[in-house]
């Protein structure tokens, strides 16, 4: 990028409303289906499960929107403060799958025992949970 506007135009085209493409839905499920080991390969059953619900899929993408805007936001607060050590965020991204607390790089299961409790799902949902994680 050759400055900051750059950068966030690129952001928000690239990352955050790229999201906003509904057949961006029915491409994760079928990436998913053909690569169920890959990193995130989880979503495309999340996504059919959520559609089979009757979700509408736009509420899906503005949910995904959102989610994407919130990790641009996070990542970029994060390297202005604190900051990272001589400014090395160079290839950062390389790193950033091999950097999963699970150790299984994003892959299917790697999210067990993270996400909202039932308890607290249950307070925003009360009549729909059935004991797992998200």
């Amino acid at each position: 990028m050759s400055d900051r506007h750059a950068l966030l135009k690129h952001l928000w085209t690239n990352v955050i409303n790229a999201n906003l493409r509904p057949e961006a839905l029915s491409e994760t499920i079928a990436h998913a289906r053909s690569r169920p080991d890959d990193p995130f390969a989880d979503s495309g059953p999340a996504l059919e499960r959520l559609v089979a619900l009757g979700a509408d899929p736009k509420d899906i993408c503005l949910l995904m929107r959102d989610a994407a805007y919130n990790a641009v936001f996070s990542t970029l607060y994060a390297i202005g403060d604190p900051g990272v050590d001589g400014d090395d965020v160079f290839m950062l991204h390389e790193e950033l799958l091999t950097a999963d607390p699970s150790g299984m790089e994003g892959r299917p299961g790697s999210s067990a025992g993270g996400g909202v409790s039932i308890e607290d799902a249950k307070q925003v949902f009360p009549a729909q949970h059935d004991g797992r994680r998200c």
